[in-house]
């Protein structure tokens, strides 16, 4: 289907190229995307992401590409991954919404060529920047990285005080984070309107008078309410132990509900600020004997009891999502490829407002990497989320046709 569907385009190509006059014009290119829904689950507006490689010297603007979806003009961002030698472009990376059922493909065409252009997108995501924050829709990130998140405002304000941004354990147990960073370089990768990424990089403390590179992405898309942010640590010397990412939230009254997907709905209640819940998973390495185990703790800090765990019929791999949500505000989160590398995880929520999101490798490494989604949402949740933890976690799948 995709092979056919590249002859095709490469002979619209063709005949593009030629006018009705039979006299030769700029070449139009199409290339076609599958998009895949793999997780079961309707979605619905839901952020694409793909990249297009470009035959060189066939496009020379970014502005001058279009994408259809069942033959109309569909919105979308474009913007330029890799460029050629010469200056053209090389990988262009197309950002849009799509709607698909459960399980179910569709496709989309996208030309470019000199004598092609998009409609303008009007709505969507605004990036303003100031010398201490840059403001993307309702969500202020800071410059410093010592906060990253400064206001998460949708409708209360969601963001409090306390640890918030990447920290890491070194070898020798001591604790790092932003504020341990240094040659801080802060980028917006993509300004909207329909997707939206800015980009921290520096180098940090691992120990000593050591100092190695990371990289921070955050990510957001206009049609859902949520940031995806992925922090990378490159260590030569295997020195870091754990990376873990924590958000001081705002929640006002008690008690507070929280739930985790363990392969059924384990949740409980934080009563006071006394009070802290943990869900840890350790995964094991492939061939390891070892079966993969979670567990969940949770009661007074100091005192937290075991109240749900892998055993019996319980799944021995727990999902890598959960809520936390008073009467009025919510927070989905997860950890993106939870489980998928042996190690430790874990996610803790305290009565403080402090949650956490936590990686500790089982072996050291010279990478070491982690992605968490936090989705801001009113209650109750299924009305107030327009998708699911489980959705973000499987993102819908854009394969681009061979020419």
């Amino acid at each position: 289907m995709i092979r056919r569907l590249s002859i095709l385009g490469c002979l619209l190509a063709a005949l593009a190229s030629v006018g009705i006059d039979g006299q030769t014009r700029a070449t139009v290119g199409l290339r076609s995307i599958r998009i895949r829904e793999t997780a079961g689950i309707r979605r619905s507006a839901y952020p694409v992401n793909a990249r297009v490689p470009i035959r060189k010297g066939t496009l020379h603007d970014a502005s001058h590409a279009r994408l259809l979806v069942n033959n109309a003009e569909a919105p979308a961002q474009f913007s330029v991954d890799a460029i050629w030698p010469d200056g053209s472009v090389q990988s262009l990376a197309v950002d849009f919404n799509i709607s698909v059922g459960p399980g179910d493909e569709t496709m989309a065409q996208l030309e470019y060529g000199d004598e092609v252009k998009a409609e303008t997108v009007t709505r969507g995501l605004t990036v303003t920047e100031t010398p201490d924050a840059i403001q993307v829709g309702n969500v202020r990130f800071g410059r410093t990285l010592a906060p990253l998140l400064l206001s998460v405002k949708y409708r209360l304000e969601d963001i409090g005080q306390g640890l918030n941004g990447f920290a890491l354990l070194d070898s020798t147990g001591a604790s790092h984070d932003a504020r341990d960073v240094e040659s801080l370089k802060v980028e917006v990768l993509k300004r909207g309107p329909l997707y939206v990424v800015l980009k921290y990089s520096g180098r940090v403390a691992v120990g000593g008078d050591a100092r190695v590179p990371f990289t921070l992405t955050a990510e957001m898309p206009n049609s859902k309410t949520w940031v995806k942010v992925t922090t990378t640590i490159d260590d030569p010397g295997k020195r870091v132990r754990e990376l873990s990412f924590h958000t001081p939230l705002a929640f006002s009254a008690f008690p507070r509900t929280w739930d985790f997907g363990t392969g059924s709905w384990s949740y409980g209640l934080l009563r006071s600020a006394s009070e802290i819940t943990t869900l840890t998973q350790i995964a094991n390495p492939p061939k390891s004997s070892s079966v993969p185990s979670w567990q969940i703790r949770t009661g007074a800090k100091g005192q937290e009891q075991v109240v749900e765990r892998s055993s019996g019929l319980r799944p021995a791999m727990a999902e890598g999502w959960g809520h936390i949500q008073d009467a009025k505000e919510a927070v989905a989160f997860a950890i993106g490829a939870f489980g998928a590398q042996a190690g430790t995880y874990a996610m803790t929520l305290d009565g403080d407002g402090h949650a956490s999101y936590r990686v500790a490798p089982a072996r050291p490494q010279t990478r070491v990497s982690l992605t968490v989604y936090q989705h801001f949402v009113a209650t109750p949740v299924p009305v107030g989320a327009v998708t699911s933890p489980i959705a973000m976690l499987h993102p819908l799948i854009a394969t681009v046709a061979v020419q």
